[in-house]
């Protein structure tokens, strides 16, 4: 899959949906951030965010 696509956006969106620590800071910002910029078109700088708030959410924080 290319990275780089809406779709993967949402392949992102739904592999935090499983991390217990999604739903706390940093991660829930960084995905309601990265959620809206895929929305808005900006799809390279929203995979960035989801990313980080993946990683964070993997890390507990």
């Amino acid at each position: 899959m290319t990275t780089d696509t809406a779709e993967y956006c949402g392949s992102l969106v739904a592999r935090l949906s499983t991390l217990p620590a999604a739903g706390r800071e940093p991660s829930r910002s960084l995905a309601v951030e990265g959620m809206r910029l895929c929305d808005a078109g900006h799809v390279r700088t929203g995979i960035a965010k989801l990313r980080r708030a993946v990683r964070a959410a993997q890390l507990g924080q």
